[in-house]
């Protein structure tokens, strides 16, 4: 049982108990939001839970090493990276850098991703932070993956195929 990767799994399961708690709230206090709105934050709490699935196989992977297959370990923390920028540019890119305290003198459009709650403030509040903690989760996801490939690659697996020049006959 290796200790890095366990706390990296950790790591990932905090950022994860913060966002499902942000975004949810985000989800169960929508009014009135827009489609565009409704769609970034569902995209987001989708990829909150594939998350959830992928460091829970990582925890588990971590702490009993006949499950760490270093290839699956490599696909599951590449999607997850993949889908966590993905994710965190969505938020950001809808977001904006608002002043949350002060909404009335921001002009954004009523299709405006924090607009659609009774409480417009807090909701922009909740999605700002969500955005931090996605990007925090990016970082602990990459170092995961940077640990899967190096696994994979000290496993025997590699770009190159064909025999070693050892192997070679002249």
């Amino acid at each position: 049982m290796e200790v890095i990767p366990l706390i990296l799994r950790f790591i990932q399961l905090i950022f994860l108990i913060i966002l499902t708690g942000l975004i949810g709230n985000v989800i169960a206090l929508d009014v009135d939001a827009s489609t565009t709105a409704r769609a970034a934050i569902n995209f987001t709490m989708f990829v909150i839970a594939l998350s959830w699935v992928v460091a829970l196989f990582g925890l588990v992977a971590a702490l009993f090493q006949s499950v760490a297959i270093p290839l699956v370990m490599l696909i599951f923390d590449a999607a997850a990276t993949l889908f966590t920028v993905i994710a965190g540019i969505v938020l950001a890119a809808k977001l904006g850098a608002p002043d949350c305290g002060n909404l009335a003198n921001d002009h954004y459009g009523h299709k405006w991703i924090a607009y659609g709650s009774a409480d417009d403030a807090k909701r922009c509040r909740e999605i700002q932070a969500g955005t931090v903690f996605m990007w925090l989760l990016l970082a602990a996801f990459s170092a995961a993956l940077t640990l899967a490939i190096m696994s994979w690659r000290r496993t025997g697996g590699s770009v190159r195929s064909g025999p070693t020049m050892s192997q070679v006959v002249v």
